[in-house]
């Protein structure tokens, strides 16, 4: 965290050095409510071996780090809170505190001693009774504790006599802004002043001057101790109140670096909350409930708010989400939830049926933002939905998404926009082929296994399971039902190339079917190790048609093989032609089918395994 701080620090301009303050000041500033958290704050995450760890850090006056606050100037930015267990002020706030809270929330419970499931103490060996911990040096030791019956337990880390015994003074001792020294030390050594019944002047100043020396000691010791903790540095570095809001989260999130750091999503939770005070989780429970299908696709909680920043013309990234105006959101959000409503239509019109096989979740938002207020009927519906086939297509198949997605998101809305509402001029740059232009048969060829998170490899499964991806076992068309259950085999088999030395991971040799048993076919040529994978060996127009649906081209591979040469090159020069070949009329038949696709229009299957190629409109 320290490291953090210092480096975000470096890039905050001239005026960002850290600067000074003690413990006394922060602890102060917390119990007046001029130092608040922030409303996206989580609450506290430090247990108590952390807590102990820092404590030890302060009473031996070493560098703690640095935190960061925000001028609040005027008017807060954010909702806010006081510390956990601070008293609610009612005041004037000056700061929020963004990092920091872990440090200052356990500083302020540990002097406070408000922590019901520990007390703090600072053990000294000098005072300790048990000589075998006479060898350890002066730090902090955590005492747990609980309640049974209205009784704290242990009772003796509550009786000062007994923590004296030990060697424990209570941490809560040390707080600079209280003094409770006196009161704590009289209560330790009471039992040690004499009594009545000791009848020798001597002996009575004896054992007095005996606990008033334990007394002074005592009181020494703790008083060393609170001058390091009064005057402890806690430096910090310090945001203008001239700072944008989504500057201030931007270097927040940046700098968070718990075990669970906060995400753009918790902030705007805690900030739509506080300037609403509607919960977007529970908002978010309801649109799952409406859309179930949505979360086979997306996250829901990135598709509401890549969704709602383009709708109200931001980037759908962390700075367009933190610029949205959250009123807005709530107010967009039955719009926002018919768009998604309307994407998913088309997505699964497509026979694109779960992320796992979805080229590219970047088009979502973007559809459902424009389709937000489109007509569900009509002619205007079936001009709209051709173009949102074929944007889905162009992103599929192109390299548009693949680097800077949400800026490139951002103006691909623009100039679908502009195109919905007739805008001359308007300009989508996913549509241009100069800059990104559709692969040629070379680039299809090459694309590697789709199980990647790559577009095009992904694109062309799409396209192969468009047609129904029939199983080649029951014959059962691809469905949003059964596609989790489908696996990526090998049309020409992974073990027979692997024999020929020949990369057999390449998108044209995957098909998306169903088998469960017979994984063991080895170097089969591919008609008959289909066949085996059928079951029972169905005739010939059979496998042909189930081929077809996955855009397998048959021809190839029923004339390919029987393979009978031993692995290495002779097996190579037998296999390498007709995979070849093979890998050419597939690379044919989804090229035809992007160019149809990639138009918006609904592809034929016949007219993908039989007409000539057709060049793409301009």
């Amino acid at each position: 965290m320290q490291g953090n701080t210092a480096r975000m620090g470096m890039n905050m301009g001239a005026g960002s050095e850290a600067q000074n303050r003690t413990l006394d000041f922060w602890l102060t500033s917390i119990d007046d409510g001029r130092l608040r958290l922030p409303s996206f704050q989580r609450g506290v995450a430090w247990d108590a071996k952390r807590v102990r760890s820092m404590l030890n850090t302060i009473i031996h006056d070493l560098p703690l780090g640095v935190a960061l606050v925000l001028n609040v100037g005027d008017k807060e930015q954010f909702a806010s809170r006081a510390l956990h267990t601070a008293p609610v002020k009612t005041g004037e706030v000056e700061e929020h505190l963004l990092d920091g809270q872990q440090r200052l929330t356990a500083l302020y419970r540990a002097l406070r001693d408000n922590d019901d499931k520990v007390t703090y103490f600072l053990h000294f060996p000098e005072l300790d009774d048990d000589p075998r911990n006479d060898d350890q040096d002066v730090s902090i030791w955590i005492q747990k504790r609980w309640d049974k019956r209205g009784t704290r337990f242990p009772v003796w880390a509550d009786s000062p006599r007994d923590c004296l015994h030990r060697g424990l003074i209570p941490v809560r001792l040390l707080d600079p802004t209280r003094d409770e020294t006196g009161v704590w030390v009289g209560q330790a050594t009471s039992h040690l002043d004499p009594g009545d019944h000791i009848e020798s002047v001597a002996e009575y100043k004896r054992l007095l001057s005996e606990a008033n020396a334990l007394r002074d000691q005592l009181k020494e010791l703790i008083a060393q101790k609170r001058e390091i903790v009064k005057h402890f540095n806690l430096p910090y570095l310090r945001l203008p109140a001239s700072t944008s809001k989504e500057t201030a989260l931007s270097v927040f999130v940046n700098m968070n670096t718990n075990a669970k750091p906060l995400s753009p999503y918790d902030i705007v939770v805690a900030e739509l909350e506080g300037a609403t005070g509607r919960r977007l989780k529970e908002m978010e429970v309801g649109l799952v409930a409406e859309l179930p299908r949505l979360g086979r696709y997306l996250d829901p909680s990135n598709a509401v708010l890549q969704t709602s920043a383009l709708l109200q013309g931001k980037v759908p990234d962390q700075r367009g989400f933190f610029e949205m105006d959250y009123a807005m959101l709530v107010e967009n959000w039955q719009r926002m939830t018919d768009g998604l409503r309307r994407a998913l239509r088309t997505i699964e019109s497509i026979r694109i049926f779960d992320g796992e096989r979805l080229p590219s979740a970047i088009p979502l938002p973007v559809m459902a933002a424009l389709l937000a207020d489109e007509p569900d009927e009509g002619d205007r519906r079936a001009v709209v939905d051709r173009l949102m086939r074929r944007y889905l297509w162009r992103s599929f198949f192109t390299n548009r998404y693949e680097a800077t997605a949400a800026s490139r998101a951002a103006s691909d809305h623009k100039g679908l926009s502009e195109l919905l509402t007739g805008e001359s001029g308007a300009y989508v740059p996913v549509f241009d082929d100069a800059l990104y232009p559709l692969p040629g048969t070379r680039e299809l060829r090459s694309a590697s296994w789709p199980k990647s998170r790559r577009s095009v490899p992904r694109a062309i499964l799409a396209a192969a399971n468009y047609f129904g991806a029939r199983d080649l076992a029951d014959d059962t068309p691809l469905s949003a039902e059964n596609v989790v259950h489908r696996e990526y085999h090998h049309v020409f088999p992974h073990q027979l190339l692997t024999d020929a030395g020949i990369d057999s991971m390449l998108a044209l040799n995957c098909v998306l079917i169903t088998w469960k048993t017979n994984r063991s076919i080895g170097r089969l040529d591919p008609l008959t190790y289909l066949e085996k994978r059928a079951a029972v060996a169905p005739e010939a127009d059979d496998v042909r048609d189930r081929l077809a649906s996955h855009l397998v081209p048959y021809r190839f591979v029923a004339e390919a093989g029987p393979y009978v040469d031993p692995p290495g090159e002779a097996l190579r020069r037998t296999v390498q032609p007709d995979f070849d070949a093979y890998l050419d009329e597939r690379a044919e038949l989804i090229r035809r089918f992007m160019l149809q696709a990639c138009e918006g229009r609904h592809p034929q299957l016949r007219d993908v395994l039989s007409a000539a190629a057709q060049p793409p409109s301009t």
